[in-house]
């Protein structure tokens, strides 16, 4: 087929296409992945049985503790031989979760990434400017990898700081911008503080990422900076940052529907749901090579429709992330969860530790601060002591996921009516007024 004019197929075509490339992925990771030969057959279900895409309810979940369970190797579906590449991602488990690629999936890869950016206007003579924070440092890689493929010149998000990356975008008149949409405002404001005439900034458009954007901020951006802006979406665990993206009739992000099956389930029952309500979005891969992934729920919520575009594309579309079906925050594009943080502080601690995690955003930057609860099992008397305790805390939290957070000490009766009550991420709005 023709890979050319894959998003314009018709729907018995993307019929064809998904019967066709599920059965061949189901087949291959119940021979050769026991995890889910396993969850198959504690189901009940063999791939025989999934006659066609409204048989996918029937196949038992995989949720992203499952990936780092069986790590190093337990979802590789090829041999070591085969796999050219393996990214590791920080989990807040002990083990982290390892995602092996062969030659022929990073190959997709870049060129879905390629095609994403493409349909954004991107181009040869383009210069990309991709700036991230380090937690998002492999999405930066697809995005890099991607523009490269369509010969754009590519600035990769190098460890400087933000004074550096505007002047780096004004001295090599970068037209393309990859940023979160928090970075992206954060940066918007940094050009006001240092004074940059607007002449000066050649940007043409800006990819969001990682984080929902409002509407208002968004046309703020596109006002102010006078760019066109486009929003991307993915998971590295799957296809990474340019599994779903915008057209230009900004009317929902189409999926890359030859690479993924996505579903729509209720979050609390896991049941299907039909087109238009909002719930979880739940993916199975239809290409990936060395770790096929089969129903995973990736905890994000929206709503799909399978509507042609008025861009003439058929590809499937979802609406913006609405937000997370757990307790779950996004910090600069990084999913952070109280069980990661939780895991932490008992490494650290060497016993359970009560905590609360309180967001604030400052200067459109969100932050994190966890509050820890001192009790004597963490404080002896020796002030030194526990500072030299929450820094290395805050280290943990750096290296482990990616992101600064702030560790604070407090009387543990000051976060339990929290805690009673089921939350562990609260606003800091809702901390001060406690």
């Amino acid at each position: 087929m023709d890979l050319k004019h894959i998003e314009y197929l018709s729907p018995d075509a993307w019929n064809q296409w998904h019967t066709e490339l599920l059965q061949s992925t189901l087949n291959r990771a119940y021979d050769r992945v026991s995890f889910y030969r396993k969850n198959m057959d504690d189901a009940g279900i063999t791939p025989e049985d999934i006659n066609s895409a409204s048989d996918m309810a029937k196949l038992p979940f995989t949720f992203r503790r499952d990936l780092s369970d069986n790590y190093p190797y337990g979802l590789f579906s090829v041999p070591l031989r085969d796999i050219v590449r393996i990214h590791t991602l920080r989990s807040g488990q002990i083990n982290p979760i390892a995602l092996g690629h062969t030659r022929t999936d990073l190959k997709n890869r870049q060129q879905l990434t390629a095609r994403f950016l493409s349909s954004c206007g991107v181009e040869q003579e383009d210069i990309v400017q991709i700036c991230l924070d380090p937690g998002m440092a492999l999405h930066g890689l697809d995005m890099r990898e991607g523009a490269e493929l369509i010969g754009a010149l590519v600035i990769p998000p190098d460890p400087v700081s933000p004074d550096t990356r505007v002047k780096v975008m004004v001295d090599f008149k970068s037209t393309v911008l990859i940023t979160t949409p928090s970075h992206g405002l954060f940066l918007m404001n940094k050009i006001r503080e240092m004074e940059i005439p607007l002449a000066s900034i050649n940007l043409k458009r800006v990819i969001f990422l990682g984080e929902a954007i409002s509407q208002q901020e968004r046309e703020r951006f596109q006002k102010e900076l006078g760019t066109s802006t486009r929003i991307a979406y993915g998971i590295f665990e799957a296809a990474g940052p340019a599994m779903a993206g915008e057209c230009h009739c900004h009317c929902g992000l189409h999926m890359a529907i030859d690479q993924i099956f996505p579903e729509i389930v209720d979050p609390e029952t896991g049941a299907p749901l039909a087109e238009g309500q909002t719930g979880e979005l739940v993916i199975t891969t239809l290409r990936a090579r060395a770790n096929p992934l089969i129903r995973f729920r990736t905890g994000d919520i929206t709503t799909l429709t399978k509507e042609t575009c008025d861009c003439g594309r058929t590809t499937w579309r979802i609406a913006p992330i609405s937000g997370q079906t757990d307790q779950v925050v996004l910090i600069r594009g990084v999913r952070i969860s109280p069980e990661q943080i939780d895991n932490i502080l008992e490494q650290a601690a060497g016993t359970a530790v009560e905590f609360l995690m309180v967001t604030k955003d400052w200067n459109h930057l969100r932050q994190m601060e966890v509050m820890v609860g001192i009790t004597d099992a963490l404080f002896s008397g020796c002030l030194p002591e526990l500072h030299q305790w929450i820094r290395r805390v805050e280290e943990l939290i750096l290296n482990q996921l990616g992101i600064p957070c702030r560790i604070s000490p407090v009387q543990p009766s000051s976060i339990r009516p929290f805690i009673q009550a089921g939350r562990r991420i609260i606003s800091w709005e809702e901390w001060t007024r406690r």
